[in-house]
């Protein structure tokens, strides 16, 4: 499997490089996208915010009918041991995926008698964390555009399940790459925007900090961080409807996910935004939730006991 970075999978509880890993091609996760998963990364060799990731797993399993094949403290289990297991220096990034399983071709998911699981453990890639969600960063940010795909309805495929069902997203940042961006911004059917291709979006104004409703996305690991640290912190931060308008008089914008953190943007569609109409620049209010963000993982991560001696992953099995 050509790729810049290593990958190793756990299939079932079994580890091997990415290119070595099977699964069958009428696996309904591959024939049909009928899944779900989560991404993590770790801290000082600790899986940051793990417990909330498979809490939300399982609200997403529920969602679709489906059970997970183990406990959820066999899949807990499984996930330490595949971090620790394989031969990658440094810290990694793990995504959990819950299939379907093996079935006949056809839409009934009753002939899946089985549901199977999948933990991707790879390096984190050039660029999967910018140097910009960084405090200590030089400030710069990070270019999006605005996609002409709108966001799943939640009445038709609930972006709140986190699924194998990526086309969405996938078209979205077709339209941030022809552009030179970094990130593509979504709309909801009603035109406000929703959300990131893998991120959630924030606009403050006035030393106020908004970011959409939680209706209608994927309420982001990271996002329910921000709103614990900032109401610690005494900095106002809530929800609202926010016209796409918006972001071109925001005084910052910015993006969260679980792999990159809190990162500014300071171009959008090829305009400067925010602070960055002057010198390109993140804002006050992104610099101190990059920094109460980075607190946070310390707290949760940087204390624990450092990861198990890596083995190389022939030994995993």
């Amino acid at each position: 499997m050509p790729s810049t970075h290593r990958i190793f999978v756990n299939v079932n509880g079994t580890i091997t490089p990415a290119e070595e890993a099977r699964i069958s091609p009428l696996d309904h996760g591959f024939l049909y996208g009928d899944s779900v998963y989560e991404t993590i990364r770790t801290y000082h060799g600790l899986p940051f915010l793990l417990g909330r990731h498979l809490d939300r797993l399982q609200r997403s399993l529920d969602r679709i009918f489906l059970s997970l094949p183990v406990s959820r403290r066999e899949l807990e289990a499984a996930v330490l041991r595949s971090v620790s297991e394989v031969p990658i220096d440094g810290d990694v990034a793990a995504r959990i995926v819950v299939s379907r399983g093996v079935g006949p071709i056809g839409l009934d998911v009753t002939r899946c008698p089985r549901s199977e699981y999948l933990i991707y453990i790879f390096e984190l890639a050039p660029g999967a964390v910018p140097p910009e969600a960084s405090p200590e960063s030089d400030g710069k940010g990070i270019s999006a555009v605005i996609s002409k795909t709108r966001r799943n309805s939640p009445r038709a495929l609930d972006p709140a399940i986190k699924s194998g069902n990526f086309l969405n997203n996938i078209l979205a940042y077709k339209d941030a790459t022809d552009a030179g961006a970094q990130e593509a911004l979504l709309l909801n059917a009603e035109g406000y925007l929703a959300e990131g291709t893998t991120s959630n979006v924030f606009v403050a104004k006035n030393d106020l900090v908004w970011t959409p409703h939680a209706f209608g996305i994927l309420d982001g690991i990271t996002r329910g961080v921000l709103f614990e640290e900032a109401a610690l912190a005494g900095i106002p931060l809530g929800e609202t409807n926010i016209p796409p308008e918006a972001l071109f008089s925001a005084d910052e914008v910015f993006i969260t996910s679980s792999i990159r953190g809190v990162v500014p943007v300071t171009r959008v569609n090829g305009r400067a935004v925010g602070f960055g109409t002057a010198a390109g620049l993140r804002g006050p209010l992104t610099k101190r939730l990059q920094e109460l963000y980075a607190a946070r993982v310390e707290r949760e991560c940087g204390g624990g006991s450092p990861a198990p001696a890596r083995k190389p992953a022939r030994q995993a099995r």
